[in-house]
């Protein structure tokens, strides 16, 4: 049986370092679904930030969010499902972080939520190469915490982006024993989601809603919120520049982000049959 869907992360895979899709990438993603493949993205992003990209892999449909919370349809622009927090996990996990100096986002359904005062100095929080598309997708509010913790709010995703990348270690310490997901991601960011939802349990219920056994699905990834897809799909491949982590936990490994590594993936193993 060869392999029917690939599902690429953002940050570091689909994306080069100038956060830019690859002319080779998009080239092979158009070759695979002239084919009859079927091509995914699977991200920490939120639907917002996905759509704000879409033009370079357009005939991409499906879209895994938030780090597998919630499932996203490009075509129509609506989100087909959700994975959330209950509202005590939520406030346990925030008391747990403390008062330490974090820039907060805060994942709901097709939205982002950030604090206004926050947007004004990402620099201060290492995250200044996101301006632009935090400035392009995310919701301002003047209290992103009490837009947290209010129970009103359904969150799916939340993640706390340390100025001092020595408080992630602490921080990821008070929060053991919390039914939550917990990813690193940046030099000094922490991600949360609810207990057993990531990427790939979001990778497993694409492939379901396409009636596509596990075992014929492709993840590519690089970084530690891509382990678990890169274990659940039926081949794992890392990129050149993935951490250790990643590369432990694929099959294999292609080029890195910023010299073809997507483009390498789909021609060799969705296309070609290599791994199957």
């Amino acid at each position: 049986m060869g392999y029917q869907l690939i599902a690429f992360d953002m940050d570091g895979t689909l994306l080069d370092s100038s956060k830019r899709v690859l002319p080779s990438s998009t080239e092979a993603i158009d070759e695979a679904v002239a084919a009859g493949k079927d091509v995914a993205i699977c991200s920490g992003r939120s639907p917002k930030m996905i759509e704000l990209d879409h033009a370079s892999f357009g005939h991409v449909r499906y879209a895994i969010c938030c780090n597998g919370t919630v499932l996203y349809d490009l075509a129509e622009h609506r989100v087909l499902s959700t994975t959330s927090f209950d509202h005590e996990t939520v406030v346990r996990a925030v008391a747990a972080v403390g008062d330490d100096d974090a820039m907060i986002d805060v994942f709901s359904g097709a939205d982002m939520y950030c604090q206004i005062s926050d947007l004004a100095r990402m620099d201060h929080y290492r995250m200044g190469i996101y301006q632009g598309l935090y400035d392009a997708t995310s919701t301002p509010v003047e209290d992103v915490r009490a837009k947290l913790l209010d129970p009103a709010t359904s969150v799916q995703k939340f993640i706390f982006h340390f100025a001092d990348p020595a408080s992630r270690a602490p921080a990821r310490e008070r929060l053991a024993g919390l039914p939550v997901e917990l990813a690193e991601s940046e030099d000094a960011s922490l991600e949360l989601s609810p207990a057993g939802a990531n990427k790939g349990s979001g990778l497993a219920a694409l492939a379901e809603l396409l009636g596509i056994p596990c075992a014929a699905t492709i993840a590519v990834g690089d970084a530690e919120n891509d382990l678990s897809m890169l274990r659940a799909a039926g081949l794992g491949v890392a990129m050149g520049n993935a951490t250790a982590e990643a590369r432990a936990a694929a099959d294999v490994v292609v080029a890195d982000n910023d010299h073809d590594g997507c483009a390498e993936a789909i021609r060799r193993f969705l296309l070609g049959g290599e791994g199957a």
